[in-house]
């Protein structure tokens, strides 16, 4: 069976992997995402794959499935997933620990991991990634899928990501948000494991942290320019509405226009049987 990830082309030479960024969204990953952007790197952030369509959704959520299997992606998948781009943000938390040990022996390589409270991260992700998974399965949105496939890949992407954290559990079933934080709390213990001390930079949501910590740990100069700070909740609801809006108005004229249809038919037959 043929996979997206196959279809992707391979990586341009001379970009290698730099930063590979292990937090979860609600992390402070945007701000981190724009941070490594004016440290001069390119850094990718989930978002970079709306503007590229289904094929690039479609590899990354091959390469969370797989993480469970016994055929989880190498480094050369790896590679290809993210080729372009000599950082990683947030997309890493799927892919562990798999891409933690494919990528750990590269010296060039260091990983920085921001947390929060679980508590706090289990309610902020489940207004945020949960909830919409939850809209993505109502109407207008599960009839969309069916008629544009950016919106049918969005929706695959968002359970896999979702069921990642919930083992499977839907926002609405009970227990949901106590299952995210004890997923929460066994990821950060098994990423501390797993990564020396040397080559992991821990920074903590509530305690605050800025660029000090991650130029020292980075070998870079500070910026003169404030730390990003964004508040993501809001960026994620305003920008989740623009990338399915033009979905939605599809779906919206299909239904008008098959409505009409049916209702003309409707008449027709009425009128002869008059």
């Amino acid at each position: 069976m043929s996979r997206a990830v196959d279809e992707l082309l391979a990586p341009a030479e001379g970009r290698s992997m730099k930063v590979i960024g292990l937090g979860p969204s609600r992390t402070g990953t945007l701000g981190l995402w724009q941070a490594l952007k004016t440290l001069g790197y390119t850094p990718f952030h989930i978002s970079e794959l709306l503007p590229y369509g289904f094929q690039q959704m479609r590899a990354l959520q091959e390469a969370i499935i797989a993480n469970d299997s016994d055929k989880p992606f190498q480094r050369a998948e790896f590679d290809k997933l993210f080729a372009g781009y000599n950082c990683i943000v947030e997309s890493p938390c799927y892919l562990c620990p798999n891409i933690i040990k494919e990528y750990l022996e590269d010296p060039d390589v260091k990983f920085i991991l921001t947390e929060r409270t679980p508590e706090s991260w289990a309610k902020s992700i489940a207004g945020s990634l949960g909830a919409y998974h939850a809209k993505l399965a109502k109407p207008p949105l599960s009839i969309a899928r069916y008629l544009d496939s950016f919106i049918w890949e969005l929706t695959a992407l968002f359970k896999a990501m979702t069921y990642r954290w919930s083992g499977g559990l839907e926002p609405s079933d009970p227990g949901f948000n106590e299952t995210l934080s004890k997923s929460y709390v066994e990821y950060l213990e098994s990423v501390k494991a797993l990564v020396p001390a040397d080559k992991l930079l821990i920074l903590n949501l509530e305690k605050g942290f800025g660029w000090e910590e991650i130029c020292t740990f980075l070998g870079k100069d500070i910026p003169g320019e404030p730390y990003p700070r964004i508040n993501a909740m809001s960026d994620f609801h305003v920008a989740a509405e623009m990338v399915v809006s033009p979905a939605i108005k599809k779906t919206m004229r299909v239904l008008t226009s098959s409505a009409v249809a049916i209702a003309g038919v409707g008449i027709w037959y009425w009128q002869r049987k008059r």
